[in-house]
C-alpha cells in the first residue's frame, strides 16, 4: 500500500512539474501536494467548480499570496480516481512558512489574514459551491 501511495503521489508530481510552463524548479523550494475528495452542493457540477476554481480563484489567489502557484489534477486512474488534486509551488521554505509557519496551524498568520481578507469575495462564491473537501497532503522540498 505504500508502495502504491509513494507511486502514485511520485507520478502526480511529475505530471505538476511538466506543467510548471517557463519555470524552473528552484533547490529549496517547496511543493505541496494535495489530494480533495470533495462534496458538492446539488446543482452544480465538477466541470463548474473546476472551471471556477482554474480560472478564478487560482488567479486571484496567486495575487494575494505572492511567491505561491497553483495547479488542478483531476485523478484518472489509480487510488486517487475522481478525486481533485492540486499542486502548490511555493518559491521557498520561507514563503511557505510566511503564509503557514505551523504545520496544520489553526492560528492564522498576519499574511494569510490579509490575502484572505482579500480573498473573501471568492471564498463566499466558492461555499456557495463546495459542501465539504476533505484533504490528505503532504509537502515536499525540492532538492
Amino acid at each position: 500500500m505504500k508502495t502504491k501511495t509513494l507511486m502514485l503521489l511520485c507520478l502526480i508530481i511529475c505530471i505538476g512539474f511538466t506543467q510548471l510552463s517557463a519555470q524552473t524548479l528552484m533547490k529549496g523550494a517547496v511543493v505541496a501536494v494535495s489530494t480533495y475528495t470533495i462534496t458538492l452542493n446539488p446543482d452544480v457540477t465538477m466541470n463548474q467548480f473546476l472551471d471556477f476554481y482554474i480560472n478564478k480563484y487560482i488567479p486571484e489567489m496567486e495575487k494575494n499570496y505572492p511567491g505561491i502557484k497553483e495547479f488542478v489534477l483531476s485523478g484518472d486512474r489509480g487510488e486517487n480516481k475522481n478525486q481533485i488534486g492540486i499542486i502548490t509551488y511555493f518559491e521557498s521554505v520561507a514563503v511557505r512558512d510566511k503564509y503557514y509557519p505551523v504545520e496544520n496551524g489553526t492560528n492564522s498568520s498576519d499574511a494569510v489574514k490579509a490575502a484572505e481578507e482579500k480573498m473573501k469575495p471568492l471564498n463566499d462564491e466558492a461555499s456557495k459551491l463546495v459542501v465539504d473537501a476533505k484533504r490528505v497532503y503532504t509537502d515536499w522540498i525540492i532538492k
